[in-house]
């Protein structure tokens, strides 16, 4: 008879970080063995990638075509696409697709190993390893060494709050016009004595609650280290902190000497190195990853560690920043896009975000309010991901795309429905499909010219890159006027946006295939995430056959479960014919 033994918490994370890598560096040998081509067509690599020089600390590339799954905060490798040993090590940043510019800043880590790029050269851009797994073996067993730290891991904590803050909180939030359950969940963040946590759906305020929350803090005189992932969110939190507080003392800690970006200083926000930062003892509020933030001087602690984007920061990676406070607050919303994991069928304790984690043993306070989607888009987001919990705020709610009826996809635009499903029924195999894109250059140009729907205003999002490809060459063949700032993406690339209208390609047709039988493109999260960018209109484009792909583990299982009765509440409009010849 075989004996289980139950892992704890700190061995099923060390094992984690074990299996991740060891499976990042198989992914490394064999993305090696590739030539620069196929890395291209896998999205792990961009070709073609014109040097234009540094801005405001970054590295500029001019990038024709970023079919790529770069994310920012991933680590790149700049070079000539051969010798993957040589080249500049530097971590992707922002994509302007609309210049069709790609920022890169230094990596902290690898400052010694700077090669000097030149400016109108053509490099090619790979995925290198970021080496940080023994840090974050390091900062796991640090944070189950604290006793405070490791209760809460635990669940084995009871939260407690300061009632005379708690009422002072209340009245302060009202008065800056917040609504209740924003008053409420700011509230118990200010009073906790140890953690609380805000969940914020999409368009509900979160970051401008965090801000509210920070500025209340710092001017109590509080210390506070603002976290998150990607250099990205940091920045958003801290300008949405200097709005709420002109006078507040804020501090940027860069990944280098050099790095900063204009829009911080302009807001008068110090960009300051680490490793030489003198920061006030009181009132300051510092951001950061949660890596430099570990990187201040040992002695330097915080009252409050303040996440943002918490539902897409992986347990490890949150405890650098924990472990340098006493109290914890984590805003972020785990039915949205969930931490990057490489190793598959990860053990989903331990790959979660810290932010489900906690809120598994804690709960959290839901925003209850979105001020993007109108009624029609909430109340399909809503029942499908919020438990019916999630409302339109009254100036949102009316809201409707522009229309001008009398066009062939009349019945598809009507603005008065929010959410509708497109069927268009095929069998294609794989991560393309020729009529969903013949589908959507149509709709869009019936948004565009037809309905007078700016371009800007429009998304267009596929779960797989071959597909959003596709679906740019089906829109630049239309000719459409301006049709460049129509945003075509997978939805990584567009959280933390939104547009007027929506058009979602879902593109898998044979439920069969090797790339649909996994149901990637059946995540809960995506899916939410893709709809939820809509304020007036969202469109899904999608074979019926995509809904019967069976996933072999349970949590896909019951993503596919909740997609069906998601498809089944929608109304349906079937132009399968109309698209056949396609």
């Amino acid at each position: 008879m075989i004996r289980r033994v139950q892992l704890s918490l700190e061995q099923r994370l060390l094992r984690f970080l074990a299996r991740e890598e060891r499976d990042e560096q198989r992914s490394q040998r064999e993305l090696r063995a590739q030539p620069v081509e196929a890395r291209v067509l896998d999205g792990e690599c961009i070709q073609g990638a014109a040097f234009r020089g540094e801005r405001a600390g970054a590295f500029v590339f001019a990038v024709d075509d970023n079919g790529s799954k770069f994310r920012p905060g991933d680590p790149v490798l700049v070079g000539d696409g051969i010798d993957l040993d040589a080249g500049m090590p530097l971590v992707c940043g922002d994509f302007d697709a609309a210049r069709g510019e790609l920022r890169l800043e230094r990596d902290p880590y690898q400052r010694d190993a700077e090669v000097p790029l030149l400016p109108g050269a053509s490099y090619v851009i790979d995925r290198r390893p970021l080496g940080l797994q023994g840090r974050l073996r390091e900062a796991v067993r640090a944070a189950f060494a604290d006793p405070l730290l490791a209760l809460v891991l635990a669940g084995d904590h009871e939260p407690q709050r300061d009632e005379p803050r708690h009422a002072r909180a209340v009245q302060r939030l009202a008065a800056v016009g917040l609504n209740p359950a924003q008053v409420a969940a700011g509230a118990a963040a200010i009073a906790t004595q140890s953690l609380a946590l805000v969940q914020g759906p999409p368009g509900t305020g979160k970051t401008r609650l965090l801000a509210e929350v920070v500025a209340a803090l710092c001017g109590a005189g509080c210390r506070i280290a603002v976290c998150a992932y990607t250099h990205r969110a940091v920045d958003n939190a801290l300008l949405a902190i200097r709005r709420a507080a002109a006078d507040l003392p804020i501090v940027k800690l860069a990944s280098s000497s050099g790095d900063g970006r204009d829009e911080l200083r302009a807001a008068s926000v110090q960009v300051l190195d680490a490793r030489r930062a003198r920061l006030a003892d009181k009132g300051v509020v510092v951001g950061g990853t949660c890596f430099q933030i570990a990187k201040l001087h040992e002695s330097y602690r915080f009252h409050y560690a303040v996440f943002d984007e918490a539902g897409q920061l992986p347990i490890p990676h949150a405890l650098p920043g924990m472990l340098r406070a006493s109290r914890w607050l984590f805003f972020g919303d785990h039915h949205q896009l969930p931490p990057v994991v490489t190793t598959a069928g990860a053990d989903p304790e331990a790959a979660a975000s810290i932010f489900a984690h906690l809120h598994t043993r804690f709960g959290s306070h839901l925003l209850d309010t979105t001020y993007r989607m109108n009624a029609g888009v909430c109340e399909v987001v809503s029942r499908a991901f919020y438990g019916q919990r999630l409302r339109p705020a009254a100036a949102a709610a009316g809201r409707r795309m522009p229309f001008v009826p009398g066009g062939r996809l009349d019945e598809v635009l009507d603005p008065e429905h929010g959410v509708v499903w497109l069927r268009i029924d095929h069998d294609q195999p794989g991560s393309r499909s020729l009529e969903e894109a013949h589908a959507v250059a149509d709709l869009v140009e019936d948004l565009v010219v037809r309905h007078g729907v700016p371009p800007a205003e429009v998304a267009v999002i596929a779960p797989f890159r071959a597909q959003v490809r596709l679906l740019r060459s089906a829109i630049q063949h239309k000719a459409i006027r301006g049709a460049e700032a129509v945003v075509v993406d997978t939805v990584e690339r567009i959280q933390g946006q939104e547009r007027e209208v929506v058009l979602v390609s879902l593109t898998a047709g044979d439920p069969h295939s090797g790339r649909v039988r996994g149901a990637f493109h059946l995540s809960t999260n995506r899916l939410n995430v893709a709809l939820s960018r809509a304020r007036t209109k969202a469109v899904l484009v999608a074979s019926g056959a995509a809904f019967r792909a069976l996933p072999h583990d349970p949590e896909g299982l019951r993503m596919a479960s909740c997609c069906k009765e998601l498809r089944d509440r929608l109304v349906c409009i079937d132009l399968s014919r109309l698209y056949a010849a396609h």
